[in-house]
């Protein structure tokens, strides 16, 4: 008792600490979160918070506790005696008692009168987190661990532990299960749900004939080694993280390295990568594995979903709009990682606390400001031999920078009276330059300049020119270099690494003659700095610069100029002169007006065609070369004071730099990979109703604080560092204590296999999506997933041998199954399920024998595309669909956002903009219409027709095979007179039509 006391009495403490320091507005500390907010979640704000508070009095906001209710204020500051808030709660006569029903304990009232003392302080903006004291939503209590299975009373049923807890649910209603399926339909099952393809006939015979006790468990073993496991379960991980090789949008422009991540997915499914390794590699695998090029390649999930190129690329930094895509960017991403991995809804918490969900806006973006650091574009990615190798010499070259830098440090520190002496005359020089008046700036408007084509190909000529309208002699050209507000951080934007600048008295410049050529090798990016090519007074009308090799931007290239300057007499000709170019793109900010409108990208320039600025400028220039002239006295002289052994030191640290750059640089070029780029944090605040314009506290990196057992904060190292944020979140996910990472993942396989899962809303584990029909069973799976390695082939192949899955989908009418569980929650019997899009496209080509098992690489295209401004894809050309190169699996296929494949669209494929953790599954006149006349249908029929008749001549056999090739089974003898009668009629290629549109065939079992 005395303990208690005691800490009673230091928690009392603490919070009257806490308030009593506290100022109006700041954020309230964490004795606040523990003891005031759960008083009130628990007590008060199920009538009073939200948009409609009971009485009017909301007690969630700090303006709502202000502004009182119908019955009037509800506190008086600093008055606790005399405020209503303090009188109902307990049951004061005259006023009502609140809450109904029952009363506060006097300790919990002397808390709330200690807060109303101390001003009952409060955040300032948004609304109160909700509470997590109560939760009342399932997925975020700890789990139920379960210290003995179920008691069953048919104790001959069950194959694994699995069937014990559904069993025992059947009995408690008075359900039987159904009959185990015949082994047919078993190996049709299991293969599709495993491979997505149909089982040969011989895999049929040979497992119909292998009459061994464990037949069907080596089915099992042999199917999830194969390919074709990752190939299948990959395609549904594709559409939980909503993958596509195009950013969507109305610009939907190509992501032509996307396709590794895919590949990534596959081979980790098939190399059964443990699942912990599997999140964090997704989340923070360049972090937390930087020697293995596929843990980098991982993060591709993050980048995954789509993006919006016109608002991430072409808006001006600063905007209110660039903010907002900026945001939206991030929610995807913050949606992606929480529902895939924890099937949480934190996208509800964005404008406001989660309604339903003990989520509070806060905990929204402190996961925003866990990925505030990234963007999305192609990185470079070595395969491991030279990323150990690269990562080496990179050490090697940390070491030599430090020694020349300590060598640099002992040779400045040398003076003498000549050195001092430069000092004053560079001081000098300064003093003259900043006595010089600023130019005026000319009254351009605001614009990025010129900007060529789009070019798939590097080496390409582009050129642009300005008519000056008369012959001048001229003294020079400058070229600025741009920088659009697109690219912000991209000084040099568009400059070519290869170019010449020639001029001419005519326009067709047959006549002309170069002044300056730098097309023989790579050149440096200038980045803001202007380039000036001497002229020497040449007369001329036409000065043309043309780009030989062009820069490169992401997957393409370019050339771009921000201003061309012709200068006479330091006077610039060419400004508001009309300029023609080869290529170029007339759009927003981009034009070739632009490329002589005095304005560099960022700021007007210098009035160069007044007389009085240009002179002015010249003035200028000449005291900033003498500065730069004076620099390289002062250099001369310092080094020839540097004493023998610093020089050798300095000397010896360059040469070995030297040489390890050079081995950097003949390190293979690396593989571009589409994913994230980091950056260094941005700064996040939570937003009042989602408004950008809005901005209530600053965050820090963290997570969600409803999950008992885990703290919500990140280190402090976390705040400033990206790539840190993102591994603690990594880490917060796979912990053994987050319930909801384990639970998710065993739903998802659970779900897969029974055309439904435990929970039937697998994104979402909160009060608007389904209880789980199996609590116990969920959280066994869970705790016994997570203990025996988090091997998901294990996790198949205990779902797989349950005698729940082997169960019939025939339904026996004696079964009371309809009547007491209609939609089969309770699985009585097993679900029939349709074939997904990919399944019956790869089917098909397995049936007629021409799938082409080739893995991985880029995706293969069955449209015509265009590169515009806005891409087109073109799927008209039927020609396309019979090419081999089309005949690979479906996962396989370039996944256009915009425009998707039709015949995958038309049997619900998943829609690569959303996330889609369940397919739809529809019936509708256009899917028999695409199964019985899509060029594809009719092509592959002709060619199962021909495999048929390439083995047998015999119309009766060829129908046999047919039969067994397509629904895995011999015909009946009904079945076989009627298809023999309408091939003889219609041909083979019909009748092979005919038996892949039946139900049988669209249908697993």
């Amino acid at each position: 008792m005395t303990t208690l006391k005691i800490i009673t009495t230091s928690i009392v403490a603490l919070l009257m600490g806490a308030l009593t320091c506290s100022a109006h507005g700041q954020r309230i500390s964490d004795p606040y979160e523990q003891q005031i907010r759960p008083l009130l979640a628990k007590n008060c704000y199920a009538c009073h918070s939200g948009s409609a508070p009971k009485g009017g009095l909301a007690l969630d906001t700090q303006a709502g506790l202000h502004k009182g209710g119908l019955s009037g204020p509800a506190y008086i500051a600093h008055q606790a005696e005399r405020s209503l808030l303090l009188r109902v709660v307990r049951h004061d006569a005259g006023v009502p008692a609140m809450p109904p029903g029952s009363k506060l304990s006097d300790s919990d009232v002397s808390i709330l009168s200690r807060w109303i003392a101390a001003g009952a302080p409060m955040p300032t903006t948004g609304v109160v987190a909700p509470s997590t004291a109560n939760i009342k939503t399932w997925a975020f209590k700890p789990p139920h661990l379960v210290a003995r299975l179920p008691v069953v009373r048919d104790t001959a049923w069950g194959r694994t532990p699995i069937d014990r807890f559904i069993l025992a649910r059947l009995e408690a209603k008075g359900l039987k299960p159904s009959q185990q399926a015949d082994r047919r339909t078993l190996i049709r099952r299991a293969t599709y749900d495993i491979t997505g393809l149909p089982p040969t006939p011989q895999e049929v015979v040979a497992f119909l004939n292998d009459t061994r006790p464990n037949s069907y468990e080596r089915l099992v073993d042999r199917l999830l080694a194969s390919p074709g496991y990752g190939e299948r379960w990959g395609r549904h991980w594709l559409d939980v993280v909503h993958y596509g090789d195009t950013h969507g949008y109305d610009k939907d422009k190509r992501r032509n390295n996307a396709w590794p991540y895919r590949d990534y997915v596959i081979n980790a499914f098939n190399k059964d990568k443990p699942y912990a390794r599997f999140v964090r590699e997704q989340v923070a695998g360049d972090v937390l594995f930087p020697m293995e090029p596929e843990a980098t390649v991982a993060t591709g999930m993050l980048a995954a979903g789509p993006w919006d190129f016109v608002g991430n690329l072409e808006l001006g930094e600063g905007t209110v709009e660039k903010e907002k895509t900026r945001l939206i960017d991030r929610d995807d991403i913050v949606s992606n990682v929480m529902s895939t991995f924890d099937s949480v809804t934190i996208h509800c918490a964005r404008c406001h606390n989660h309604k339903f969900d003990p989520i509070p806006q806060r905990d929204y973006y402190r996961l925003q400001a866990v990925f505030a650091g990234i963007d999305r574009g192609d990185r470079p990615n070595y395969d491991k031999a030279n990323m150990v190798r690269g990562a080496a010499l990179q050490k090697q070259r940390t070491a030599f920078e430090q020694r020349r830098d300590t060598a640099n440090r002992t040779i400045q520190a040398i003076t003498n009276p000549t050195i001092e002496q430069i000092d004053h005359e560079i001081q000098a020089a300064k003093d003259r330059l900043s006595d010089l008046p600023a130019p005026v700036l000319g009254a351009g408007s605001p614009s990025n300049g010129y900007h060529s084509d789009i070019s798939s190909t590097q080496n390409v000529s582009r050129w642009v020119q300005v008519d000056l309208g008369s012959e001048v002699p001229i003294d020079s050209v400058r070229l600025i270099p741009a920088r659009p507000t697109d690219f912000k951080d991209t000084p040099g934007f568009g400059f070519p690494l290869r170019y010449s600048v020639s001029v001419s008295r005519t326009p067709d410049f047959k006549e002309a003659q170069i002044i300056d050529d730098s097309t023989a090798r790579d050149v440096a990016n200038p980045g803001d700095s202007p380039i000036n090519i001497a002229a020497s007074g040449v007369n001329c009308r036409f000065v043309r610069i043309t780009a030989t090799k062009l820069w490169s931007r992401t997957n393409d290239f370019v050339f771009a100029l921000a201003e061309l300057q012709v200068l006479e007499n330091h006077r610039n000709r060419a400004v508001g002169k009309p300029v023609t170019a080869q290529e170029s793109i007339e759009q927003g900010r981009w034009s070739t007006r632009f490329l002589t409108d005095n304005y560099d990208s960022r700021n007007p320039l210098p009035d160069l065609s007044d007389l009085k600025t240009a002179n002015l400028v010249a003035a200028r220039e000449t005291q900033q070369a003498a500065i730069v002239a004076l620099r390289k006295r002062r250099n001369a002289e310092v080094e020839s004071k540097i004493d023998p052994a610093t020089r050798a030191t300095r000397d010896g640290a360059l040469q070995d730099l030297a040489k390890v750059d050079k081995e950097i640089a003949n390190l293979p070029e690396p593989t571009n990979v589409y994913g994230i780029i980091s950056h260094a944090p941005r700064p996040i605040w939570v937003l009042n109703r989602g408004d950008v314009e809005q901005h209530g506290e600053k965050v820090a990196p963290g997570a969600l604080s409803a999950v008992p057992g885990l703290n919500c904060d990140f280190s402090p190292a976390a705040l400033g560092d990206e790539g840190k944020a993102r591994a603690e979140l990594a880490e917060w996910i796979v912990n053994p204590a987050n319930t909801l990472t384990w639970r998710s993942i065993v739903n998802r396989i659970w779900g897969y296999h029974f055309s439904g899962g435990i929970v039937d809303t697998p994104d979402d584990f909160g009060r608007n999506g389904g209880l789980p029909s199996h609590p116990e069973l969920l959280d066994w799976l869970a705790n016994w997933f997570y203990r025996d390695g988090q091997s998901m082939k294990r996790l198949h192949k205990m779902i797989m041998l349950s005698a729940v899955y082997r169960q019939s989908s025939n339904i026996d009418k004696t079964n009371r199954g309809e009547r007491v569980d209609a939609d089969n929650r309770l699985l009585w019997h097993m679900n029939a399920r349709r074939l997904e899009a990919e399944e019956i496209r790869d089917s098909v080509l397995a049936i007629s024998g021409k799938l082409n098992l080739q893995a991985g690489g880029p995706g293969f295209e069955l449209f015509r595309f265009k590169d515009d401004h806005s891409p087109i894809y073109d799927y008209s050309d039927a020609a396309l669909a019979q090419q081999p190169v089309g005949f690979r699996r479906s996962v396989y296929e370039f996944v256009v956002r915009s425009v998707p494949d039709p015949f995958i669209e038309c049997l619900d494929g998943a829609d690569p903009n959303a996330r889609t953790p369940v397919r739809n599954t529809t019936l509708t006149p256009l899917q028999a219409l695409a199964m019985r006349n899509d060029p594809f249908m009719i092509t592959q029929s002709d060619f199962v027709a021909k495999r048929l008749a390439a083995q047998t001549q015999s119309v009766v056999k060829q129908i046999d095979l047919a039969y067994s090739l397509v629904l895995s089974r011999g015909p009946s003898p009904a079945e076989r007179s009627a298809l023999v009668l309408y091939a003889a009629r219609h041909g083979l290629a019909n009748a092979c039509r005919m038996l892949l549109n039946t139900n049988e065939f669209i249908f697993v079992d």
